[in-house]
């Protein structure tokens, strides 16, 4: 359950990086063009995608939107800082508009020296931004080198307060090791059935075939929050309960990776908060209602064939919207998630 408290008030009196669980995030998805190609993508970001952003006039407007929802508002991507002017220009707007990010979203791969590093930070800071979420872990250090995480988290921390940074206290030697488990199979193996993630985009094309595929009525895993136990995904698309919010740079709301739920430019988010997101698709309907076992039946009545097992409630959904993409493309997409590099 949400803090009853406004998120303004949970942020300044514990913190940007406590705020997150306790008021759950909504963002601007800047871009699903990254500096790296993690495995574990649900977005399927990587270098080769398109170098797209969200221009300074749409983010403004979707950052007003994602306001009115009382939640820790950011900027996300792929990777953000790849498009740095830009980014300091809308945070710089927003600032004056009074809707700024509470934080920013990054891998650190931009944290090639500590010059760049300060003078990127201290403008947002500057520009109204008032934190800094850094991640950090096999998938992520396999290609950005320790030092960069370590420089952006220390020069974040002077810059912003330990307690408006979300990140781990990571020394030189654990983040080396996350780079050693990424590059030997049988422990990065053993790490991702132990830390497993939602099988949806990369991490569904690259990372399932690690996982045992089990009965189809056994798939009770819960999404990235909440919904253990229960084969709906009820909890992740009800309004009240969902836990992340995105709007991408076509406009596209999603919480969940690939299922939009409306366009910002076409119907606000604050209406469709509103109004909520059922009767707008069978898609959203059945995934609602029923869960992945909706969209199967669904897919089955086109021609599918099920398997005999899948690894995860999130692997079985994915799997069948792929298949189920070409009938719904208005509510499967966009092609950065769906279509591999």
């Amino acid at each position: 359950m949400r803090d009853p408290r406004p998120v303004k008030q949970v942020i300044e009196e514990e913190g940007v990086a406590a705020a997150i669980g306790k008021k759950h995030v909504a963002s601007v998805l800047f871009t699903y063009r990254c500096t790296l190609a993690c495995k574990h993508c649900c977005f399927n970001s990587s270098p080769r995608k398109p170098p797209v952003f969200t221009p300074l006039e749409d983010a403004l407007e979707y950052l007003k939107q994602l306001h009115t929802t009382d939640r820790v508002i950011h900027i996300a991507g792929g990777e953000a800082m790849m498009f740095f002017p830009q980014l300091l220009s809308i945070c710089r707007e927003a600032g004056r508009l009074g809707v700024a990010p509470h934080f920013i979203e990054t891998n650190a791969t931009f944290a090639v020296n500590d010059e760049i590093t300060r003078d990127r930070l201290s403008k947002l800071k500057d520009a109204g931004v008032l934190g800094l979420l850094i991640s950090a872990d096999p998938f992520h250090q396999l290609h950005c080198p320790p030092e960069r995480y370590l420089r952006c988290y220390k020069i974040a921390v002077e810059i912003f307060g330990r307690e408006n940074v979300a990140a781990g206290d990571y020394d030189l030697e654990t983040l080396r090791g996350f780079a050693s488990i990424a590059r030997d199979p049988e422990r990065f193996r053993d790490y991702v059935l132990r830390h497993p993630p939602m099988l949806v985009g990369r991490a569904g094309n690259e990372l399932a075939p690690l996982f045992p595929d089990r009965p189809i009525h056994e798939l009770l895993d819960g999404m990235w929050h909440g919904g253990e136990g229960r084969p709906d995904c009820s909890l992740e698309f009800h309004p009240d309960t969902m836990w992340e919010i995105h709007i991408d740079p076509y406009g596209n709301i999603q919480t969940c990776c690939g299922i939009i739920l409306g366009n910002a430019k076409e119907t606000p988010l604050p209406q469709l908060m509103q109004t909520g997101f059922l009767g707008r698709s069978p898609i959203i309907d059945a995934v609602y209602s029923e869960g992945p076992t909706g969209l199967l039946k669904m897919a089955v009545e086109r021609g599918y064939t099920p398997k005999s097992g899948y690894p995860q409630k999130c692997g079985l959904c994915w799997e069948v919207r792929k298949f189920l993409r070409p009938y719904f493309p208005e509510v499967l997409g966009p092609d950065e998630v769906y279509v591999p590099d």
